[in-house]
């Protein structure tokens, strides 16, 4: 597979954990689908609703390094970073991309727990409202 940007070979890489095609010169990221995934799992919990990867895309000069089918630029999960795709086969990404990826899914997870909790604490204190003593308590104001 040749890089998009340079045309050189890509060569193997470990990315965390993840094995992924790397440009030498340009230091860009090639990832399948399976491979994006099981990256944005090392920073945010695999079951978790991630929402839509991309809705609206825009053509590139750029080529897929599987068919050399044109890439398709699309902002990433709506946060603002672009990034370009084939949808047969993966993603490409520009050097530092990776860590904007990891960054934002971080940020996500931080967003969800945060909710989460909010949403537990507020059902706590429905179930307290709810319960007779607490009915008892505030009908004994009103019958004074």
């Amino acid at each position: 597979m040749k890089c998009p940007n340079c045309h050189i070979d890509l060569q193997p890489k470990n990315d965390r954990g993840v094995a992924v095609n790397a440009c030498p010169k340009c230091k860009g990221l090639w990832f399948t689908p399976a491979e994006l995934d099981e990256f944005e799992d090392l920073a945010i919990d695999p079951e978790a609703k991630t929402g839509s990867l991309y809705i609206v895309d825009w053509p590139t000069q750029l080529q897929c390094p599987v068919c050399s089918a044109g890439l398709k630029r699309f902002e990433y999960r709506f946060f603002g970073l672009q990034i370009d795709c084939c949808p047969e086969h993966g993603f490409w990404l520009e050097a530092n991309d990776d860590e904007k990826i990891l960054s934002l899914m971080r940020q996500e997870a931080a967003a969800l727990d945060r909710k989460f909790t909010a949403e537990q604490k507020w059902a706590k204190q429905l179930n307290h409202m709810r319960s007779p003593t607490f009915f008892g308590k505030l009908k004994s104001l009103f019958q004074r």
